[in-house]
């Protein structure tokens, strides 16, 4: 028999705070939605796992090593079997240190791990036994690959509306929305895992959000009576967003966020709905280090730093492109990049370190050996985009090497083969 707890922090940072997504200061002037760390513990007896989703940008793995410990020491779960991951929200505070133009609240920043393991912790210690129940759905009008084939032979990233110059998409999408939905012992959900690849940067401005995933899961909560904790886990979105190239209609703001919100809501709670009983609920866990190269510090590189030095009236982002250059310390190092894979029952979770193109994620979808896969991406730290190799190429933001993309090219191949590993070895 299994057993799930639940378990919530607010997370929101003071009025003031810096945030985080963009390459300029972002002063945040209020509160408009609280953001929270949600997290969701299950055990089966033999085997115990923790999930926890923050509404932030993403998480660094300092932050992931200290909530991790704290929840070891303190509720006894290993730190393996821990897996903090972020929605992705632009409108949340900035958690990178070292981040040039925008600064971070130290004082924020200094109490976050331990408000993430405090829910961890809650969760931990309000178990009672459930029933697995998984389903999925199907919503392609929302999520746009973000990179465009131009007629003049280039690929561009957000070329914008309308413009008679795009071919078409460059990419797929991946329209599945997974729900792994956990039952208390009279059939009615406590918790909701709601899992979709879309960017998280429709609300913009300067008030504090959780943006649609937040609303979303608001929402789809409210139509249940046991008021279940619903938990979004963010897809393998690197090259995904909400912007769609064919539609003259303005596509930000709070009122862009309620109807991207109200369509995965309805899509979350059709899969609820529909979603069928386990029929394994074996818990298992299994996390791999793989070291791979940073990104090499080229020649080109330098050149385009000393360019932008030269510039009479640099933008924002090119001198946050200069400065990190020109300081850049991982040249010929290597990252020890986890890829973590939670079996929950007939599905599985993988937990992948950064903004995963979205190729990669139905790559493992399709080579997985269980009927339905999440792709947990910006899971348990952050090594910013992970295109694809061909993608390098023809180049765009998401490939610029040091400023978007911090590993060597074939990092995401790498990380596909040891996750596609880990899942038929869990497989059984």
């Amino acid at each position: 028999m299994v057993r799930a707890g639940t378990g919530t922090r607010k997370i929101t940072p003071p009025v003031g705070t810096q945030l985080a997504g963009y390459f300029y200061r972002r002063e945040s002037t209020g509160v408009h939605d609280e953001l929270f760390a949600k997290a969701l513990v299950l055990d089966d007896g033999k085997t115990k796992i923790a999930l926890c989703v923050c509404d932030l940008l993403w998480v660094q793995s300092h932050q992931t090593a200290e909530v991790r410990n704290l929840v070891e020491c303190e509720a006894g779960i290993p730190a393996d079997n821990i897996m903090v991951s972020a929605t992705h929200t632009h409108t949340g505070p900035e958690t990178r240190t070292r981040r040039a133009m925008v600064s971070v609240n130290e004082e924020y920043l200094a109490v976050l791990p331990r408000l993430i393991a405090d829910a961890v912790i809650e969760a931990n210690s309000n178990m009672k036994p459930v029933s697995l129940r998984i389903g999925e759905e199907f919503e392609d009008r929302v999520a746009f690959n973000r990179r465009y084939r131009m007629k003049d032979g280039s690929v561009r990233f957000n070329p914008g509306k309308l413009n008679p110059d795009i071919i078409g998409p460059d990419g797929p999408i991946d329209p599945q929305v997974s729900v792994l939905r956990v039952d208390d012992e009279n059939g009615c959900p406590v918790a909701i895992i709601v899992n979709y690849a879309l960017h998280v940067d429709v609300m913009g401005g300067l008030e504090i959000s959780a943006d649609w995933p937040g609303e979303m899961s608001r929402i789809v909560s409210s139509q249940y009576e046991s008021s279940p904790l619903v938990i979004f886990v963010q897809g393998a979105e690197g090259n995904v967003n909400h912007i769609d190239v064919t539609d003259p209609r303005e596509q930000s703001g709070w009122k862009e966020v309620v109807r991207i919100s109200h369509i995965l809501a309805g899509k979350s709670l059709a899969a609820s709905e529909f979603s069928v009983k386990m029929a394994s609920e074996t818990l298992a866990a299994k996390s791999q280090k793989i070291q791979i190269l940073y990104h090499p510090l080229t020649p080109e590189l330098k050149a385009r730093a000393a360019e932008v030095r030269k510039m009479r009236h640099p933008s924002a982002f090119d001198l946050t492109q200069a400065e990190l250059i020109e300081k850049y310390e991982l040249d010929g190092k290597s990252a020890d990049v986890e890829v973590q894979v939670f079996r929950i029952g007939d599905t599985a979770i993988v937990g992948v370190p950064g903004e995963y193109f979205v190729e990669y994620g139905l790559s493992i979808k399709e080579w997985s050996p269980f009927p339905i896969t999440f792709i947990g991406g910006l899971a348990n730290a952050c090594y910013g985009y992970i295109p694809t190799t061909d993608a390098f190429y023809p180049g765009t933001y998401e490939t610029m090497p040091i400023l978007s993309a911090t590993l060597e090219p074939f990092a995401g191949i790498r990380i596909a083969h040891a996750a596609g590993n880990i899942l038929r070895d869990l497989a059984g």
